[in-house]
């Protein structure tokens, strides 16, 4: 079925509750959407002061939940027998809470540690009370036996509060916040949200409760593990021996996730409804972007509300600090105003933020636009004011304990999401300069460089060409540059740019099933964007190769394997993730070059760390 949406009111008042998706999904969060309006006769009046109250109720039915669901999250193909008590507490990952046996949540007990202290610093300890209630978990440490019979947990259902319908029906409450989490015991069974508008003063209800009940909870799929290929080198082409110390070495992961404002059924009909909403989405997501365990993460198409609501608190249980740049114009979705952007997620543990730039690339276009003759001005308006954006940070890796004195390495992180439309060539390629000729000041400061994203663009394609090898793959022509683009810009190569993969695909030692899903002539994934309309490479990650050396890379999906197309419900964007791991190759001594920060002139806007 589709999004769920019931109406009640009174004669002066009514009240609309939609879900995104009437079939709930074990672990992802429900986030009902309630207004109240006005009847239309009675338009002059006011809505008066008033809260929502909201009461879930689960199905009592003869059958206990469906416990053969619930799988390991580690190993994916045994069944749970265990969850770890203090991530249910600290509201983290459902999924990656659960445990097959003893020895598998005592070897996972390390990284939950790490996320228990993350999450603790994040959110209070004590639950407020019209959070969901914390399950009677028993106190288990990793070198302790977890009885298998303990799974089975929460308080008995004779103690909770009931709601009996004239079917005879029995409802069991199990949370009274506005939004709820399916648990293991709603697998299998219906859920049913009754929720009211509250006069302030009065006390009383200004319509009837609304009720809406929903399709049986299920379990979601989970999608195959994808593990990393270490690169096996006989000589790395900078010339520079890389220090082994494990401080030196960081991962970096880009990744387009897809903003729910353009995850429709009509553009992805062969992805169920479900797994379509934003809240599934955005959850499993949240759940992959945490098994990558990458030290920087670069995502694009990242939504402003979901960013607020789920992404942000979600990853900064788990380590990681933030910035975020929105793309220039609004959409207006149903029932609001929304955008999306780029955000740039790093770990506060290895590095901190010196100075962060950014760039709205309608700005760096507009002199061009501006310049044109009259009669061109308005197409010039349309073709290149477009509202995509960039946003780079320099890093500087924290000193810790084991680190050698002196000067920390720096790291210049670009994230970048490039116009769309194969229409508007000029575009992309005027975008893609803006942002080279910006960051070749970085560059020139000996800080090393990494440009991930989704470009738009093929490989081969000018954009691409320019960036890893410094060249046009094609000249532009009336067609492809009617305002004369190409003639304007005055582009400046970072002549030391490779892509990731590409260098991946020429290391020693790859073998045959990892080539199978490369390009042979582009160097490049035969695809990182799959759908029923396009399958191709989009998205990059380019790295300096004087001061950065390639150490492994994220495995690549067969296209066999997928389907019909991306999204769907293993795998939530239509992007794959990229990821690689480097380790910095320049001389020690270079690192104190690096302490002067690049100044980038106007349209780029700079904002020093505090």
């Amino acid at each position: 079925m589709g999004p769920q949406e019931s109406e009640t009111g009174s004669d002066k008042f009514r009240l609309l509750v939609k879900l995104s998706s009437n079939t709930p999904v074990f672990g992802c969060r429900m986030f009902p959407i309630v207004r109240v309006s006005r009847h239309q006769s009675f338009l002059q009046l006011e809505v008066p002061p008033h809260e929502l109250t909201f009461s879930w109720y689960r199905e009592q039915t003869s059958s206990s939940f469906d416990r053969e669901k619930v799988r390991c999250s580690v190993h994916l193909d045994m069944l749970a027998k265990m969850q770890c008590e203090e991530c249910v507490k600290l509201n983290l990952s459902v999924k990656g809470s659960y445990h097959c046996s003893n020895s598998c949540y005592v070897d996972a007990w390390e990284k939950h540690k790490v996320y228990h202290r993350y999450a603790a610093e994040t959110v209070s300890e004590t639950l407020s009370n019209n959070q969901q209630e914390v399950r009677n978990i028993k106190s288990y440490g990793p070198d302790k036996y977890w009885p298998e019979s303990d799974f089975v947990v929460g308080s008995s259902s004779d103690k909770n509060e009931k709601a009996m319908e004239p079917d005879g029906k029995i409802w069991i409450k199990v949370s009274s916040s506005k939004s709820y989490a399916p648990t293991e015991h709603d697998i299998g069974h219906r859920l049913r949200l009754e929720c009211a508008a509250v006069d302030c003063s009065m006390g009383t209800n200004i319509t009837p409760v609304n009720i809406t009940v929903t399709d049986p909870v299920i379990y979601p799929p989970a999608h195959p593990p994808r593990s990393t290929i270490k690169c096996v080198w006989k000589s790395w082409n900078s010339g520079l021996e890389a220090h082994s110390s494990s401080d030196l070495t960081f991962s970096v992961l880009s990744y387009n996730i897809l903003a729910g404002i353009y995850a429709t059924g009509t553009r992805y009909s062969y992805c169920p409804e479900w797994a379509l909403s934003w809240e599934y989405r955005m959850q499993n997501i949240i759940n992959e972007i945490i098994e990558y365990d990458a030290d920087i993460l670069c995502l694009q198409e990242v939504q402003r509300d979901h960013f607020e609501d789920l992404l942000k608190p979600a990853l900064a249980k788990c380590g990681y600090s933030v910035l975020y740049k929105t793309k220039t114009k609004e959409v207006y979705t149903p029932n609001q105003y929304t955008i999306d952007g780029c955000a740039t997620f790093y770990r506060r543990d290895k590095f901190k933020e010196i100075v962060k730039y950014e760039l709205e690339y309608d700005k760096s276009a507009l002199p061009f636009v501006e310049a044109l003759e009259p009669e061109l001005k308005k197409d010039g308006c349309f073709r290149l004011l477009k509202d995509n954006v960039a946003l780079v940070v320099i890093l500087e890796r924290v000193k810790n304990e084991g680190s050698f004195d002196g000067n920390q390495p720096r790291i210049c992180v670009a994230n970048t999401h490039i116009h769309a439309s194969e229409k508007f060539p000029d575009v992309k390629w005027f975008q893609v300069v803006s942002l080279i000729n910006g960051l070749g000041t970085i560059a020139n400061s000996k800080i090393p460089l990494l440009i991930c994203g989704d470009l738009n663009s093929l490989p081969l394609s000018n954009p691409h060409s320019f960036i890893s090898k410094g060249i046009l793959q094609s000249v532009p022509n009336k067609e492809t540059d009617p305002l004369g683009v190409y003639q304007y810009l005055r582009p400046r190569p970072i002549y030391k740019l490779k892509s990731a993969y590409a260098c991946f695909f020429q290391s020693d030692g790859i073998e045959e099933q990892q080539r199978r899903k490369m390009d042979s002539e582009t160097m490049e994934p035969i695809f990182t964007n799959f759908t029923s309309e396009f399958t191709g490479t989009l998205d990059y990650i380019f790295f300096t190769v004087n001061s950065l050396r390639l150490e492994s890379v994220l495995e690549l999906l067969d296209e066999e394997a997928l389907g019909s197309g991306l999204p769907s419900p293993q795998w939530s964007s239509d992007h794959i993730a990229l990821m690689g791991s480097f380790t910095f190759t320049l001389e020690r001594s270079s690192y104190q070059g690096q302490r002067l920060l690049p100044y980038l002139p106007s349209p780029w806007r700079t904002a020093a760390a505090q």
